[in-house]
């Protein structure tokens, strides 16, 4: 991969800005763009929900910019992947393994928890209230350091939550271990 994509348009306009004198396509745009060239369905969710995670769109844009161009090729498709993320709280995220989780979660009729707030001062990744039950999603590049992640969880069982651990890469490679820690 890598190199430059030209792309030439006459409906360019509204979704175009410019950085350092390069004219560039908003995200919305370069998503709708992108599945019009037959990418495959996962690498189109990543960027849609990448699009979303990291506050370069929104859902509402992306599927704006679809209905812009209703006969464009692929357009199907990205609806299909604004679908399988509206609802979850994307801008949230810190990271895709923590989408994956609410996508797992919701998929398995699961509550759904909320997502990277402050407990007992810590900001704590998956969290239900009701259970006082904090997941937390250990990979890169947050939890390296085991010292820190040591004096967050000692803060929450303090405060009386119960803390489960879950490395990254079983949320994608292993659901029902996630669906093992998580309420029913």
């Amino acid at each position: 991969m890598g190199g430059l994509w030209v792309h030439r348009s006459t409906t360019l306009e509204g979704m175009c800005f410019e950085l350092r004198g390069i004219p560039i396509t908003t995200a919305a745009r370069t998503i709708t763009d992108l599945a019009a060239q037959r990418i495959s369905r996962a690498e189109l969710a990543r960027a849609v929900r990448e699009a979303v995670r990291i506050g370069v769109a929104t859902l509402a844009e992306i599927a704006d910019c679809v209905g812009r161009h209703p006969r464009r090729r692929g357009g199907r498709h990205v609806m299909r992947a604004l679908a399988r993320y509206s609802g979850l709280p994307l801008e949230r995220a810190r990271s895709g393994a923590e989408v994956r989780a609410l996508e797992i979660l919701r998929d398995a009729d699961r509550p759904l928890p909320r997502l990277n707030v402050r407990i007992a001062g810590e900001e704590a990744d998956l969290s239900w209230a009701r259970e006082r039950l904090i997941v937390e999603i250990d990979g890169a590049p947050f939890h390296q350091d085991v010292g820190e992640d040591a004096r967050k969880e000692a803060r929450w069982r303090a405060a009386g939550w119960e803390v489960r651990r879950l490395d990254a890469r079983l949320v994608h490679e292993d659901p029902e271990t996630l669906l093992a820690l998580a309420p029913a």
